[in-house]
């Protein structure tokens, strides 16, 4: 349990404007303040703003995501909408509703519309998704890569260095 106080200023967050929007019957908008301010799960954030609504001094944050950082991307290129997500440490990928992952991008981005008429179309019409499977293995991260050539390049330049500088 957390002191709902203390987690307001760690997070300056302003009570009494989380206190007008539910006045306003603004609930919404009220989670997605305390979400956007502390990165909470949506559980967690609504969790949160309910409890400042009941009055009460403490919460249970939802520890489901606590360890795991997962990060999804809506793309549209050129009308085609692309899904990218992001579990841990684990490189980005393209995944679609038949993907076994599917089930955290669903958690991740709730009950977004956009992401319902994506699943939906997929669900209906497969291979006309084709498009991004075709892809899928093409594109790669080839930072990594440049990264050992720059620093193979400059220990090179200091050992000839070296070498030059002693003689």
């Amino acid at each position: 349990m957390k002191n709902i106080d203390v987690i307001l200023q760690e997070h300056n967050l302003d009570r009494s404007q989380i206190e007008e929007l539910l006045r306003q019957n603004r609930k919404i908008e009220a989670i997605k303040v305390v979400r956007d301010a502390t990165n909470y799960t949506l559980k967690s954030s609504k969790n949160l703003v309910e409890s400042i609504e009941g009055n009460q001094t403490h919460f249970i944050e939802d520890d489901a995501f606590k360890n795991s950082k997962v990060s999804v991307k809506m793309l549209n290129k050129n009308g085609k909408v692309i899904i990218r997500l992001k579990l841990n440490n684990q490189p980005e990928k393209i995944v679609f509703p038949s993907d076994p992952d599917w089930a955290e991008v669903k958690k991740a981005m709730g009950n977004n519309p956009q992401l319902l008429a994506y699943e939906k179309a997929y669900l209906e019409n497969p291979n006309d998704f084709q498009y991004q499977k075709n892809t899928l293995f093409i594109e790669e991260d080839n930072s990594g890569k440049w990264k050992f050539v720059l620093l193979a390049s400059v220990i090179t330049i200091v050992i000839i260095y070296f070498i030059y500088s002693k003689s």
